[in-house]
C-alpha cells in the first residue's frame, strides 16, 4: 500500500511541476483579495471614519469572498486549479480590454470630466486657470478674494466652533462648470446673497440646502434664490452651502433663519447624496448631533469675526496642502482604469441605494416644528440628479423617490417635485445641465426650478 501512496504523491508532485503558473497566479489573486480588504477598511473606517459603511459593504463582501475562494482553490488538484486560473485570467484580461475600449470611446467616464472639450466643441470660451490662479489674479487687481470654504471642509477640526457660513463680505471663488468660475460677493454671514437682503424687516423666502442651493456654478443672481427674487420681487435669502447634508441644513435654520423668521422656508433636497453620504458623514460629528437637542445653538450669527478668523487659519493650512492634494487627485484620476471605473459606471456598480435613515425623519420633524413656531411654512423641494436621465430607470423607484416623498408628506410638509414639474415636462432634460454634462444645473435649469417653486407655493397657498 505504501508504494501506491508513494506513487500518488509522485503524480501530485509531477502535476505541480506541470502547472507552476497556476499556483503562482492563485497566490497572486489571493494577495489581491487581501489588499482589497485592507484598502476597503482604510477607506471606510479611517478616511471616512465608518460613516460610509453602506457604500463600502459590497467591497468588504467581494474581498472576503475572494480570500475564501482562492484559499479553497489553492487546496485543489493542480489540473482543476489550472482551469480555474485560466478562466479567471481570461476574464480579467477581457475586462481590462473592455475598459480600454470604453476609455477610448469616452464612455463610462464622469461626464463633468471633460468640460473644457465640450466648451471648445461648442465654441464657448473656457477659463483654463486654476482656482488659485483666479484668486491670485483678483488679488493683484486689488480685489479681496478668497476660495469658497465649505462647512464640510472644516468639519473634523471644529475645536468647539463649526462655521456654517463662509467669509463675510469677501469676493468668493468657487468652481468652474460653465466655462467660467463662479465668483460672488458674499454677504455678512458668508452666503451667496446681496447683503441688503438681511436688512429687510420681513423675509418672504429662505432656502436651506447644499451646492444646488448655493448656486454652483452660475453667476450671482442666476441661482435659485436669485431667480425667485427676480420673479417675485420679494426678499429672499439662501443659506445653502456646498457639501451640506440634512443635519447641517437643520443647523443653518437654527443659526440663521430664526433671526429673520421667514414666511416660507424651502428645504432643498438633493437625491444624489443628502441621505446616502452626507447624513451618514454628519451624524458621526458630536457637535452637529447637538442640533437634535431643542434650543442648541452655537450663536453663529453673532460670531462672524471669530468665524472669519477661523476660516483664515484653515486657508493657510489648506494652501500648504493644496499642491500635494492636487497631485494626489491627479494620480487617482490617471489610475482609475485600474479600478475598472468605466465599467463600474456603466453597470451602476458605484451606485448606492437610498436608505431612509430614521434620523432624516427626525430632522425634518424638528425643522417643521421650528418653522411652525414662528408661523412660517416649510416646503420640501425634491431635486433630481443627472444620473436619473442618463440611465434607463423607473423614476418613482430611482433613489426611492416615491418613498422619500411619501415620508415627507406624512409629516405634513408640502412637496414640490422638480422632476415632475420641470424635467419630466422638458423636451431635453440634459439642456438644463452645463454643456449637457453631469454636475449642477445651468442658469436655465435653476431658472426653471425657481419658476416651479414659485408656482408650487402659489398652488398650495391658494
Amino acid at each position: 500500500m505504501s508504494w501506491i501512496k508513494g506513487a500518488s504523491q509522485q503524480n501530485a508532485n509531477d502535476e505541480d511541476k506541470k502547472h507552476p503558473f497556476a499556483r503562482w497566479m492563485s497566490w497572486l489573486f489571493l494577495a489581491v483579495s487581501v489588499l482589497l480588504l485592507i484598502y476597503t477598511y482604510y477607506r471606510s473606517e479611517i478616511t471616512f471614519q465608518g460613516t460610509m459603511s453602506v457604500k463600502y459593504f459590497k467591497y468588504y463582501l467581494i474581498s472576503l469572498l475572494g480570500i475564501l475562494f482562492w484559499g479553497v482553490v489553492l487546496r485543489l488538484r493542480e489540473g482543476i486549479r489550472a482551469n480555474i486560473v485560466t478562466v479567471t485570467t481570461s476574464l480579467v484580461v477581457g475586462l481590462y480590454l473592455v475598459e480600454g475600449g470604453l476609455i477610448l470611446l469616452g464612455l463610462g467616464q464622469p461626464a463633468n470630466a471633460d468640460v473644457k472639450a465640450a466648451a471648445v466643441e461648442l465654441g464657448v470660451e473656457y477659463d483654463e486657470r486654476s482656482k488659485l490662479e483666479v484668486i491670485e489674479d483678483l488679488i493683484a487687481q486689488g480685489v479681496d478674494a478668497v476660495p469658497a470654504v465649505r462647512p464640510v471642509d472644516v468639519l473634523t477640526i471644529n475645536k468647539g466652533l463649526l462655521p456654517l457660513g463662509g467669509f463675510s463680505n469677501r469676493t468668493t471663488v468657487a468652481s468652474n462648470e460653465n466655462g467660467y468660475y463662479m465668483i460672488y460677493p458674499s454677504d455678512r454671514y458668508g452666503f451667496n446673497n446681496p447683503d441688503s437682503e438681511w436688512d429687510n424687516a420681513k423675509v418672504d423666502w429662505l432656502l436651506t440646502g447644499d451646492s444646488f442651493t448655493e448656486g454652483l456654478a452660475v453667476r450671482p443672481g442666476e441661482d435659485i434664490a436669485g431667480q425667485i427674487r427676480l420673479i417675485t420681487k420679494q426678499p429672499t435669502i439662501s443659506v445653502g452651502r456646498s457639501g451640506n447634508g440634512p443635519l447641517m441644513e437643520l443647523a443653518e435654520l437654527r443659526e440663521y433663519a430664526e433671526s429673520v423668521k421667514p414666511k416660507r422656508v424651502l428645504w432643498i433636497y438633493c437625491e444624489g447624496n443628502d441621505i446616502v453620504g452626507d447624513l451618514q458623514r454628519d451624524k458621526a460629528n458630536p457637535l452637529l448631533m447637538q442640533y437634535m437637542e431643542d434650543g442648541f445653538s452655537q450663536n453663529l450669527i453673532n460670531r462672524q469675526k471669530e468665524i472669519d478668523s477661523r476660516l483664515g487659519e484653515f486657508i493657510i493650512l489648506a494652501q500648504a496642502q493644496a499642491q500635494a492634494q492636487a497631485q494626489a487627485q491627479a494620480q487617482i484620476y490617471k489610475t482609475r482604469w485600474i479600478r475598472l471605473h468605466s465599467i463600474r459606471q456603466i453597470i451602476g456598480f458605484n451606485d448606492v441605494d437610498v436608505d431612509i435613515d430614521p434620523l432624516f425623519v427626525e430632522i425634518l420633524t424638528k425643522a417643521k416644528a421650528e418653522v411652525d413656531g414662528w408661523e412660517g411654512e416649510l416646503y420640501f423641494v425634491y431635486l433630481p440628479e443627472y444620473a436619473r436621465y442618463k440611465k434607463s430607470v423607473s423614476h418613482d423607484d430611482f433613489r426611492r423617490k416615491s418613498e422619500v416623498i411619501e415620508v415627507v408628506k406624512g409629516l405634513g410638509i408640502p412637496v414640490i417635485d422638480i422632476h415632475q414639474e420641470v424635467f419630466a415636462k422638458h423636451d431635453d432634460p440634459f439642456a438644463l445641465f452645463p454643456f449637457r454634462l453631469s454636475g449642477h444645473y445651468n442658469a436655465e435649469g435653476y431658472g426653471e426650478v425657481a419658476k416651479a417653486i414659485v408656482d408650487g407655493v402659489k398652488k398650495h397657498e391658494h
